[in-house]
């Protein structure tokens, strides 16, 4: 039996009974863990659930969702603390229930105090953890969750860690969208491939697998979600979670897909600016005489020496080419920039947003750099005198900060210079925000305005 129970970060606490949710897309687990079939809709109390004969799994999910997103499939408790998390367990507990949690960077604090609390109340179950902050730790998960049992990376608590990852076959993975487990929406997240074929070393899109650097969906599975996509009027924004969506083999196919299918809501692409071709902007141009494409570049910075130290090299001619290609078809453009990387001073920061405003670039991001496990910045953060903290940089940047440790000093800036950084950050999500509501798909006066209203700013 498989009981699924989320939650999403919050600070209000509020407590469900367990909901036993049935569909396709969990067969897989089912077999995994030998569970039983359960009708939908039923809730199970507490002694019903605790007198089923065979080895029963509590999923514990602990999200962080945008305001856009839409609400959750599973049971969802809005707000919650830690220790209601720990109640619920304990609740049902007993040596044939075992809890599994998914770790991630945004929940890592949350994860930690139930994993305490759990050992503290002598959990009779295993406590089984996954997720990102699991399978990007090359050794030594032990040290970092001392009070887990089974880790999702092939390994068991007390025997050698020996670094393997668990690798999934995207052939044998079920389509969330064909199999109905998400049904049609306002806003949906797709993606076509997983993995990156460049090694930033800032980033966890590389897969914790170094065998394994760019992975690609069926392309007759991509082709039917693509026409899935389309065909329902209802979904109007998308955004592709493919970390380089041009550096695929079907990319264009894809594009060809939904042209032909006229979609016609809102396409978040991000993409290498110096891999974009001319048939790609053809393509996006054609696309979007019933659609809105957005292309988002990482660009990160424009110094070479902090570029060489995140092992991001970027072409500087074919960025200046590109962004100029893009500007004249009046293709919505984002570009997204680092603040606190090494070797960065306020000076070079603002260096990059110039080079950003000087080709007219009309959304401009920058987000305070995060030191993610298994990334070499990570594994490198003494050696460069990488100092963290959990203070949020600005509630305006979007992206989740709190619970997060962020770079603020480093032998090339101080906690001011990193205070000030902040500061630029934060206006030049208010001025993106506010160009996003004018912009027209042109570069009209009010967007050339703004820009130059900022650039004022940070001279």
């Amino acid at each position: 039996m498989l009981v699924l129970s989320s939650w999403v970060l919050a600070r209000k606490p509020k407590v469900i009974n367990p909901f036993i949710v049935e569909h396709p897309l969990l067969a897989l687990l089912k077999r995994k863990f030998n569970c039983l079939s359960a009708r939908k809709g039923i809730v199970l109390n507490r002694e019903e659930f605790q007198t089923v004969t065979q080895r029963k799994l509590i999923l514990i999910s602990l999200d962080w969702t945008r305001p856009k997103d839409p609400p959750l499939s599973l049971v969802n408790v809005p707000n919650f603390l830690p220790d209601d998390v720990v109640e619920f367990i304990m609740m049902y507990a007993n040596p044939c229930i075992d809890v599994a949690i998914g770790a991630f960077v945004w929940n890592e604090q949350a994860v930690q105090h139930i994993l305490k609390k759990l050992k503290k109340h002598k959990f009779p179950g295993k406590v089984i953890l996954g997720g990102p902050q699991v399978s990007y730790v090359k050794k030594g998960i032990e040290e970092y969750y001392p009070y887990a049992d089974i880790f999702i990376r092939i390994h068991y608590f007390g025997n050698p860690d020996l670094g393997l990852s668990a690798v999934t076959e995207l052939d044998t993975l079920p389509s969330p969208f064909l199999n109905k487990f998400i049904s049609p929406q306002r806003f949906i997240r797709w993606e076509t491939q997983r993995g990156c074929p460049f090694r930033c070393a800032f980033c966890q899109h590389r897969e914790s697998d170094v065998s394994m650097k760019r992975r690609q969906f069926p392309m007759s599975r991509v082709i039917q979600e693509a026409e899935w996509i389309a065909k329902h009027s209802n979904i109007q924004d998308v955004a592709v979670l493919d970390p380089t969506f041009n550096s695929g083999p079907y990319y264009l196919d894809i594009m060809d897909k939904l042209i032909k299918e006229k979609y016609r809501g809102k396409l978040a692409l991000q993409c290498r600016i110096e891999m974009i071709k001319k048939e790609f902007l053809d393509r996006v141009v054609q696309l979007n005489d019933t659609a809105e494409t957005v292309l988002e570049f990482g660009l990160q910075t424009t110094n070479s020496k902090e570029q060489a130290i995140i092992d991001r090299p970027n072409n500087m001619k074919i960025v200046e080419k590109v962004l100029t290609q893009v500007r004249e078809r009046n293709i919505k453009t984002e570009v997204s920039l680092i603040f606190g990387l090494p070797e960065q001073t306020i000076t070079s920061f603002k260096k990059s947003i110039d080079f950003c405003f000087n080709h007219k670039v009309p959304v401009i991001h920058a987000f305070p750099l995060m030191l993610l496990r298994g990334t070499p910045l990570h594994e490198r953060k003494t050696e460069l005198g990488l100092v963290e903290s959990y203070e949020v940089a600005s509630p305006e940047i979007d992206r989740v900060q709190t619970d997060i440790p962020h770079v603020v000093a480093s032998p090339s800036f101080t906690y001011e210079d990193w205070k000030e950084m902040s500061k630029i950050a934060e206006s030049l999500e208010t001025s993106a925000k506010n160009i996003t509501k004018s912009f027209d798909g042109k570069h009209n006066v009010e967007t050339t305005s703004s820009l130059q209203n900022f650039n004022t700013y940070i001279v």
